[in-house]
């Protein structure tokens, strides 16, 4: 039987891991401005793993870029698997949670979070006091039951083309042929969706916060290339923004910020589509 470990054996464990993954996040971000191959590997794994942080995903990356679907050890042992011997755990940021009582809720000192959807009826509000290092496996680590994620929506390039159209008029007031000199009569769909993937990315990513030459098309190559991967589309290349060596006063690298507006709004463009697409579904099958 292991032996449980004390107060104070827990918080040094807790340290170590918190500082092994803050080592493995500035290799990552050095490397998500050298390595063109790596910068790709995190959108992947955004494109992947979309209930994930662009924090997380560029944890993942580092540590096990082939990533499909990740889970603590408990939500494993839910569908009936769990790690494989030997199988070494990836680390990603997971929130500290505390209960919030009524008292302290009154009082106003703590603000309380809304309990997680899947937390039992009547269960006590959390507020998030902070992250450590938590273990989590991908699906390739464990073994078990069968079991497969849920498969994604995919629809036809023709639909997602004309869906990615009509909401580019409907949110932008142009045609995106008559302004970007475009013919999709001449292209094929899926070259069609590519083009208005970058076009929706293009408006959607303010070239504003883009510090460097080339830092904006780069995040919207970025961008249109997740939504692609999510929408089972082939995508474009990924392009890495150019911010190697540079150094702002923020918490975190502006590479971090590139990563996560692309990753954000890739992933946006892509729940905006995949929602009307499913609705267009829907009304002709009706």
């Amino acid at each position: 039987m292991a032996r449980t470990m004390t107060p104070e054996e827990r918080a040094a464990y807790g340290a170590q891991m918190r500082a092994e993954l803050e080592s493995i996040m500035d290799r990552a971000y050095a490397a998500m401005t050298t390595d063109p191959q790596f910068w790709t590997a995190v959108m992947r794994t955004a494109a992947a793993l979309p209930d994930r942080s662009t924090g997380n995903a560029i944890a993942i990356a580092a540590q096990c870029p082939q990533a499909t679907c990740v889970k603590a050890v408990a939500d494993w042992r839910k569908v009936g698997r769990g790690p494989a011997k030997g199988s070494r755990s990836i680390r990603i940021w997971t929130p500290i949670k505390r209960r919030t009582d009524a008292s302290t809720a009154e009082g106003g000192t703590t603000e309380a979070q809304p309990a997680p959807a899947d937390a039992p009826a009547g269960s006590a509000p959390q507020r998030v006091s902070g992250f450590k290092a938590g273990p989590v496996f991908d699906l390739s680590q464990t073994d078990g039951d069968p079991w497969a994620p849920p498969a994604r929506d995919h629809f036809p390039a023709e639909v997602l083309r004309d869906v990615l159209v009509t909401q580019y008029r409907r949110k932008y007031a142009e045609d995106p042929e008559t302004s970007g000199g475009f013919n999709f009569a001449q292209e094929t769909p899926e070259n069609a969706v590519l083009i208005m993937l970058y076009g929706h990315a293009w408006r959607r990513i303010p070239a504003a916060e883009c510090i460097a030459p080339g830092q904006h098309e780069a995040e919207v190559a970025s961008a249109a290339h997740v939504a692609a991967l999510m929408l089972g589309i082939a995508p474009g290349p990924a392009a890495m923004p150019p911010l190697a060596g540079i150094i702002t006063d923020g918490k975190k690298p502006p590479i971090y910020d590139a990563a996560v507006r692309a990753v954000e709004a890739g992933r946006i463009i892509e729940a905006a589509v995949t929602a009307e697409a499913r609705e267009l579904i829907g009304a002709l099958a009706s």
